[in-house]
């Protein structure tokens, strides 16, 4: 069923916009979250680096360093415990803070050594490891604003991604909208077992050929065919066997008629073709090449099935009664002549064929 076929492609677009949207939008809370994070370890890094520089300016000074000592000690173990969450790829955040913890057990030795004995030694010793701890210390804190700078350039991604969504949103708005028209339109137009046109679709299609015969002065024509001696298979295999047969029958005719002709379904057993630009000998000829595809078919339990059809062509004044009436008036002649055949609309002119 092409309406169905085309509600299945639609819905399968609109979950892989979902997807998509979805990913986009973790990727934004993602950055978000990451940039807010790195203002506070960049505040955090930068107490680290001032608290050590403070602490042996008051070792220097002949003040307890204890306060600033502590201070450095607890904010490097948040980093290590993980307390403080790191949004750091390549490691290199850590890695620097790694440096830093090495260069200040260091500090805190010469700070040790240096309250045992305050000699020019050293005192010399605590600067010198002092500058490389805050050299460590300065190099860490530019890595984590080189990284957070990186994030904010992908933030402001983030913004065209934003639009991106608001698109997306639309789109799938839309998607699903017609979706759910296209599920509407197959379960008011098509038929539910044979997957084609059902009598309400069939006849607007009439009405429109009618009317567009009418303008443009076209002929069209309509056949119409039933089952023969369906009743018999339904008593004698069941219906889900009758019910085989009519699919099958419809897959038969779909490879017999146009892209253009409507096929329906318009009754248990009875089926529609309405043929646009098509005459009457040519209907004929069509009815025929179906008649024989069907005949020559072995159906479902190794069934034979054959098919009645008859066939009527447009006439000016017609409307959907008249050249229904007609169509099916030849039919009923054809089941009377013996089934297994196909007749022509019952006009003086009209002739049999078999």
């Amino acid at each position: 069923m092409r309406i169905k076929k085309r509600s299945s492609i639609l819905f399968t677009y609109t979950i892989i916009l979902l997807l998509l949207m979805s990913l986009v939008s973790f990727y934004s809370i993602y950055i978000t979250s990451s940039i807010s994070n790195d203002a506070m370890i960049i505040n955090k890094l930068g107490i680290v680096r001032g608290a050590m520089q403070r602490a042996v300016k008051q070792e220097l000074s002949d003040l307890s360093s204890n306060e600033m000592i502590n201070k450095v000690d607890m904010t490097l173990i948040e980093f290590k415990t993980e307390k403080i969450k790191l949004f750091d790829k390549d490691n290199e955040v850590m890695n620097a803070i790694q440096d830093v913890e090495a260069a200040w057990s260091k500090v805190k030795i010469s700070i040790q050594e240096y309250q045992k004995n305050r000699s020019e030694e050293n005192r010399m010793k605590l600067i010198k490891d002092s500058e490389d701890g805050w050299h460590k210390a300065n190099n860490m804190v530019l890595i984590s604003q080189l990284s957070s700078e990186h994030k904010i350039s992908k933030f402001k991604l983030s913004f065209v991604v934003f639009f991106f969504n608001i698109l997306l949103s639309v789109l799938i708005i839309f998607l699903i909208k017609k979706y759910v028209k296209d599920s509407l339109e197959g379960m008011v137009n098509y038929d539910s077992l044979t997957n084609i046109h059902n009598r309400r679709s069939f006849a607007e299609f009439l009405h429109h050929e009618i009317a567009r015969s009418e303008r443009y002065h076209k002929v069209f024509s309509l056949i119409m065919l039933d089952i023969d001696y369906f009743k018999k298979i339904n008593d004698g295999y069941g219906h889900d066997i009758g019910d085989k047969i009519l699919q099958e029958l419809t897959g038969i005719v779909n490879q017999c008629i146009r892209k253009s002709d409507l096929f329906a379904r318009v009754g248990g057993e009875e089926f529609a073709v309405v043929a646009p630009e098509t005459s009457l000998e040519d209907a004929r000829l069509l009815a025929e090449k179906i008649r024989e595809k069907v005949e020559g078919n072995i159906f479902t339990k190794n069934l034979k099935v054959t098919i009645s059809l008859g066939i009527s062509q447009y006439k000016s004044k017609d409307d959907t009664n008249t050249i229904f009436k007609r169509a099916d008036n030849a039919l009923y002649k054809a089941k009377e002549n013996g089934r297994n055949r196909s007749e022509v609309e019952l006009l003086e002119e009209a002739s049999e064929i078999a």
